[in-house]
């Protein structure tokens, strides 16, 4: 009978699933070492906007190649502008302005960011009743307290503006509004075709600061440059699929419940490759991430 229970888990193990799951995590939460390399030579929205611009015409070859191209309606233009002003303006262009500002911390910032699934979570408690789950509620906020913990040696608020903080949030509720809306905003529009169209809202948004604000940049082909914003636009835009999908067949809640892992691999990945320093205390934090995320994910099974 024992055996009978394993071999029918074994069965029931979406290796698919899970291998897209360590792929976006460790591929997604390398992007902050990536950019920390560009703005070394770029200022943000400058950076941003042309990462966009570039990932747009990635995209837009991709479907050219696998004959993805079709004919959107004003409708599909308006959602997927919406989303690329939530998801590229509002989070990424305020949250790497934000962290471009001298003395604001990445911890801090990583830590309000990292409060993505709580948000979409109570977002879906309130408009969505059936989702309602005490299980997926303590476990999001399990995951939340696993982060605080971890960065809480990196936070502090001494001196950073009131205004920075309000950044960050307002970059927070865009990325969870984001999140919440793709389902019903993305529609049937296939995933190349509708980050071709986000990525160009993006774009077009932010090069509006950069050109009245920032100073068009001098240096366009130093190779570390090249390499961060090669790997900007391709692999981590092609990591946005990934992300996308995982919202498509998990559900919002229980793929935003994977960026409670970001933060510690984005630290795992400063030591490998900027040698920061990890203290060992920072371990104990991945406990209640760990225990979060597995809630949230079996409470979203439970309910099927």
């Amino acid at each position: 009978m024992k055996n009978n229970n394993f071999s029918q888990k074994i069965a029931q193990f979406d290796f698919k699933s899970s291998l897209m799951i360590l792929v976006f995590c460790l591929v997604w939460a390398s992007a902050f070492a990536a950019a920390k390399y560009g703005l070394k030579f770029w200022t943000p929205f400058w950076f941003l906007a042309t990462r966009f611009l570039l990932t747009s015409i990635f995209f837009f070859i991709m479907c050219v190649i696998f004959g993805k191209l079709a004919k959107l309606s004003k409708r599909q233009i308006l959602n997927l502008t919406i989303l690329g002003l939530l998801n590229n303006a509002g989070y990424l262009g305020f949250a790497w302005y934000s962290l471009s500002i001298e003395g604001t911390p990445s911890g801090l910032v990583a830590t309000i960011i990292s409060a993505n699934p709580v948000l979409v979570t109570i977002a879906q408690f309130i408009l969505i009743k059936s989702a309602f789950s005490y299980r997926k509620l303590f476990g999001v906020i399990l995951g939340f307290v696993g982060v605080a913990y971890i960065l809480q040696s990196r936070v502090s608020v001494d001196g950073v503006p009131l205004y920075i903080i309000g950044m960050l949030c307002f970059a927070l509720v865009s990325f969870s509004a984001a999140t919440f809306l793709f389902t019903k905003l993305n529609g049937k529009t296939d995933f190349w075709l509708s980050l071709c169209v986000q990525n160009m809202a993006g774009a077009i948004a932010l090069y509006i600061p950069a050109l009245l604000f920032e100073n068009v940049p001098t240096i366009w082909f130093e190779l570390n440059f090249v390499a961060s914003m090669f790997y900007l636009v391709v692999v981590i835009g092609l990591s946005f699929i990934l992300w996308f999908n995982l919202i498509k067949k998990k559900g919002t809640a229980e793929a935003s419940s994977l960026h409670f892992i970001m933060p510690p691999i984005g630290l795992f990945y400063g030591w490998l490759i900027f040698d920061e320093q990890i203290p060992v205390g920072d371990y104990i934090g991945l406990l209640p991430i760990i225990l979060g995320i597995y809630l949230v994910t079996r409470a979203s099974k439970k309910m099927i």
